[in-house]
Order: C-alpha cells, then sequence, then structure tokens
C-alpha cells in the first residue's frame, strides 16, 4: 500500500494535509480503490465525510468541496471507482472505438460498476477504522460514529444505494449502515433505470438531495423527495445550475476547461452547514436558517435557490 502526501502542513485551503493512497486494493474483490484524505487542522476525532465522483471522474473531481469541508473540520475521504472512471471509459472509448457519451452510457449499464461503488464505499469505511487505529497520520482523528456520504451523479447512486434505496436488478443488499447522512448531487430518478418506484421505501437515513433546472434528467431528480419516507428529508434546487455544475476539482490534479464557481460558492456555503446539523449536534435547519444560507450561496448565476423540507 502506497501513501503520498499531496499538500504540505497549512497549505491548500487551510488543510492541514491532503494524503492520497493511489494503490489501495480490497483484497477480498481483488479490486483497486484509489482513496485521497484531505485532513483539517483538529488532532482530535472528527467526523467522517466520503466522497463518491460521477461516471467519468476520479477521486479529485470533487476537489474543491472537499477542501472547504476539510477546511471546516471533517475529515474527507475522496474514492474512485475503477469500473467507473476516467480511465475505464477511456477504455470503454479505445477498445470499442465508441464516443464519450456512448462509452459513459454503457458504464451506466454495468452491473459489475453498479454493484461494486457501493462496497467500495463499506471498504473505505472498513480501511479508515483500521488507519485510524495503527497509521499515526490518522491515528484517533477519525469519528467513526459520525459518517456521512455524498457523491454527485453516478455518486449520487452509490451515495442512494448506501442510504437504502434498492437499485434495479440487484438482489444484494447494499446499505451501508454506519452511515450517518446521505447527500446526492443530481440524485437519479425513478425512471426504472436505476431505481423504480418501489426503490425508496425502506429509507429511513437522513437525505439531502441537490439538482438544478437544467440538470439532465429535469423534475426526476425530484422523485427521491416524493418517494422516500417522510422525515430529515431536503431538496436543494438550483434554478439555472444543470448536471456538470455539482463537480468541481478546482485545486487538484486535475482541471476541467469550464468550472461553475458560482455553484461551487454556494455548496461551500451550504453542504458544512448541513454536515453540522446531522454530524456536530449544530442548530436545526429551520426555515430562517435556510433562508439565511441561501442569501449567503446567492452570487454570480446563481439567482435562485429552492429549500424545501419533509
Amino acid at each position: 500500500m502506497l501513501f503520498a502526501v499531496l499538500a504540505a502542513p497549512g497549505s491548500v485551503f487551510g488543510q492541514q494535509a491532503v494524503i492520497d493512497l493511489p494503490d489501495v486494493q480490497d483484497e477480498k474483490r481483488g479490486r483497486d480503490v484509489p482513496l485521497t484524505f484531505h485532513l483539517p487542522k483538529q488532532n482530535n476525532a472528527q467526523p467522517l465525510v466520503l466522497l463518491s465522483h460521477g461516471g467519468a471522474g476520479s477521486r479529485h473531481s470533487m476537489y474543491a468541496l472537499a477542501a472547504e469541508i476539510a477546511r471546516q473540520g471533517y475529515v474527507v475521504l475522496c474514492l474512485e471507482h475503477v469500473t467507473s472512471n476516467t480511465d475505464d471509459v477511456r477504455k470503454r472509448m479505445r477498445t470499442t472505438g465508441v464516443s464519450f457519451w456512448r462509452a459513459l452510457k454503457d458504464c451506466g449499464a454495468d452491473m459489475t460498476a453498479r454493484k461494486n461503488r457501493p462496497l467500495d464505499v463499506r471498504f473505505a469505511i472498513d480501511l479508515a477504522e483500521q488507519l485510524n487505529g495503527r497509521d499515526q497520520r490518522f491515528e484517533g482523528r477519525i469519528d467513526l460514529s459520525r459518517i456521512a456520504l455524498a457523491g454527485h451523479s453516478y455518486g449520487a447512486y452509490t451515495t442512494m444505494a448506501c442510504c437504502g434505496v434498492k437499485p434495479v436488478g440487484i438482489e444484494d443488499d447494499l446499505s451501508e449502515p454506519r452511515i450517518t447522512l446521505g447527500i446526492g448531487l443530481s440524485p437519479l430518478s425513478a425512471n426504472g433505470v436505476f431505481f423504480d418506484n418501489t426503490s425508496f421505501r425502506a429509507v429511513t437515513t437522513p437525505f439531502v438531495g441537490i439538482s438544478g433546472t437544467q440538470d439532465l434528467l429535469g423534475d426526476g431528480h425530484r422523485d427521491f423527495f416524493r418517494l422516500m419516507p417522510k422525515g430529515d428529508k431536503h431538496l436543494l434546487w438550483f434554478h439555472d445550475a444543470n448536471h456538470f455544475s455539482f463537480s468541481d476539482p478546482t485545486g487538484g490534479p486535475r482541471k476541467l476547461p469550464r468550472t461553475d464557481t458560482d455553484v461551487t460558492h454556494a455548496l461551500k456555503q451550504i453542504v458544512p452547514a448541513i454536515l453540522d446539523t446531522y454530524l456536530q449536534d449544530g442548530p436545526e435547519l429551520d426555515e430562517d436558517i435556510r433562508k439565511r444560507l441561501i442569501k449567503k450561496s446567492l452570487g454570480g448565476t446563481v439567482r435562485r435557490i429552492e429549500w424545501q423540507t419533509n
């Protein structure tokens, strides 16, 4: 297992360090699970937040949000899912001669990828527990009684499956009971491809879905909100935001030609506040607090955010 430190103490975004683990393997599955930790400055035990990238992404795809969450006092663990990452989609294009979008669609239809993504999360939590007990860089710094999982697009699928949403065509129980809170950016719909109307019935984990008016599935991104049992469910709706607005690798080793920095700014205000509520005994997200957070988040192309709860 190779450990590499990407950032020295006190560098990027005020974090203590970014520790990359590119060669981690789950030996039981014979599967590589590259990981990156973003550590806060605090040395005492802090809650764990896992991030899961979308299709054709990497463990660095949500770097900007990961860095901010770590800056605000959380241990952040970014996963890379090797059967749906950048390299996998490029390989599909190269070996079959299809376009990027076709390769991405084929990746999403791959049941091996669908099943293994939530299992990657399970493995990552197990590994964090091991490191917390025996590696001096992590020892005693991770509070494994308070865990959140957030993901974008295919990462939202991963988050939803781990929170108890039942995927179509998979009989195995992919839920992860150690997760305290799920956050899905561009949460998947109940259109029968990944989930259907029956998939959401047993979800009891608090869940937050964040999407926008220009997202790929339109109002389908709202399906979770009407189909999950009520209680600790949130829907945030960004007017004019599109599918790619919610994933920003800024600060990491990979760059995109264009990032939606205005949506990133809003997520940096809202997501840590939600984490504080569910992982740090922070204030309840009542109407006044939600309004204040939305006001702080507006600017540039982000002119309106709706925030519903049930």
